[in-house]
């Protein structure tokens, strides 16, 4: 039996300063599981050139993301710290609860497992807070791990891979898109993208989102039949063939036509820049611009009690299978 739990987050730079979202960007962008084995030469170009050339605009963003929010510091920081604080709350003290950063700000990962260690823990559940399995979510979260993990021989590692089509994690979901949808406008989940490159080779992110979204469609449309539901990927970067449709023109097409329209982004289970920004703000003028009228975004399960004490039940579960799973 495991005798902690630590939950994983991408990361976040330490606040919205330049300097801040550089260190961010190198350890992040730095990362060969973020764009999957690039050329040599980019550390050199992202460390000279790359990074600090998008902090400052970068920093921007954050900045007005900060004040939008209203938490006095980065949400998905916030967060995340209330999801882990409600799940060690749910558990008692069962289990110790931590979490963790793979990027930027802290804890990192192996600031948690040092706890852990000084608490006498032995058997650690890790948990990726990314539903979707993929190199650059689960994959990077078990290798990073497991290189922290070797400095502490005394602790072994129980590795949750995913959990897209968890019950819990759908249903809670559905639920909430339910209560942000008027039972009219067309609805859009429109997951973070990966290169097409990645899904040719075997990595299960394309077959994670496209199993959740068969899920969510047949749930809705037994909600209502005649639900008009569509697919799309985000957040392209780079040049080369990215999962499809993009979101940005499914989210044009529908301007010009229905002027309404419910955007979904299961990629995350709490608010960040993409949420906060490139789909508030960015996607939310586009759409404007395009002819729309009205645009909403179902907010992420973030610290909701629910889906917080449904949860933790979850994690607690010795023989947990394996998450994704139909």
């Amino acid at each position: 039996m495991f005798d902690a739990i630590l939950f994983v987050q991408l990361g976040s730079p330490e606040d919205a300063t330049p300097k801040s979202v550089e260190k961010y960007l190198v350890e992040f962008l730095g990362d060969w599981h973020t764009l999957g084995n690039p050329p040599f030469f980019w550390n050199w170009l992202l460390k000279r050139i790359i990074a600090p050339k998008r902090s400052v605009k970068s920093a921007c963003k954050y900045q007005e993301m900060v004040q939008k929010a209203g938490l006095g510091e980065m949400p998905l920081v916030y967060y995340t710290r209330r999801f882990a604080e409600g799940i060690a709350s749910a558990v008692e003290s069962r289990i110790a609860v931590r979490y963790a950063f793979e990027f930027g700000t802290k804890p990192s990962i192996s600031d948690a497992l040092q706890e852990f260690a000084d608490f006498g823990k032995k058997k650690i559940r890790v948990v990726p807070l990314f539903p979707q399995r993929s190199l650059v979510t689960t994959v990077a979260v078990r290798d990073i791990a497991a290189a922290c993990f070797q400095k502490f021989p005394q602790l072994s590692m129980d590795f949750v891979d995913g959990f897209a089509l968890n019950p819990v994690w759908l249903e809670e979901t559905f639920q909430n898109v339910l209560r942000h949808w008027n039972g009219i406008s067309p609805i859009v989940f429109s997951f973070h993208g990966t290169p097409v490159a990645w899904a040719k080779k075997g990595d299960p992110y394309s077959r994670d989102c496209e199993a959740e979204f068969d899920w969510f469609r047949k749930k809705i449309r037994e909600v209502s039949p005649n639900a008009e539901v569509l697919l799309s990927y985000q957040s392209r970067f780079g040049h080369g063939k990215w999962l499809g449709p993009f979101t940005t023109d499914v989210v044009a097409q529908i301007a010009q036509k229905q002027k309404e329209v419910l955007l979904v982004c299961p990629s995350f289970t709490a608010e960040n820049l993409e949420t906060l920004h490139e789909i508030d703000v960015e996607l939310r003028n586009l759409f404007l611009a395009a002819g729309g009228q009205r645009f909403t975004r179902v907010s992420c399960l973030n610290d909701d009690a629910n889906w917080v004490k449904r949860f933790a039940e979850e994690m607690m579960r010795e023989n947990l299978g394996s998450p994704c799973e139909k």
